[in-house]
């Protein structure tokens, strides 16, 4: 059975780590959290007669595609950092930058995303992990046009990799 998204109805779902004592309830009754990777939508799904192990279940809620895009980094000094997005999903993505950033400082973030577009721009990030090469940020806030625009992309990276994304764009919704 394909898993769809209740919101968006796209098939780019994943399970979800349980999340408080509703969820584990609920999983008594074989209904499951999942993630939708394009619109990130938290829903839940029965499924009979499945049981999700928990140490089965990915610890990150969105998984990350593979790209090689051009970025930027801004601290709150106004310092500006280029490198490299290696990997992305709606919910952050791992970028080679070869300034020392540490874990836990707060950037502007901008995605050279489209060809003949703005960048899209993720207003706060966080450094989760700076210990290794790429860096590991995670998108805390964003303009919901700069939302919508990051999950289109996100959309055509499933449907088609980076270079039909690279070349898509943007529609607004009817």
């Amino acid at each position: 059975m394909e898993l769809i998204c209740s919101q968006c109805r796209k098939p780019f779902v994943k399970a979800s780590r349980r999340q408080g004592g509703l969820d584990r309830l609920l999983s008594w009754f074989y209904t499951y959290p999942f993630r939708c990777q394009v619109c990130q939508h938290r829903f839940h799904l029965m499924q009979w007669g499945l049981r999700y192990i928990e140490r089965d279940v990915d610890r990150r809620e969105y998984e990350r595609r593979p790209v090689q895009l051009p970025a930027k980094l801004q601290d709150e000094q106004g310092r500006a950092y280029e490198g490299t997005v290696r990997d992305l999903s709606v919910g952050g993505c791992a970028m080679e930058v070869d300034a020392p950033l540490q874990k836990g400082a707060l950037l502007r973030f901008q995605l050279d995303a489209l060809d003949n577009e703005p960048c899209i721009t993720v207003e706060t990030t966080i450094v989760r992990s700076a210990k290794e090469a790429p860096l590991r940020l995670e998108f805390l806030r964003m303009a919901p046009k700069e939302k919508e625009r990051l999950s289109q992309f996100i959309l055509n990276l499933w449907l088609g990799g980076t270079q039909a994304a690279r070349k898509g764009t943007w529609q607004d919704k009817p």
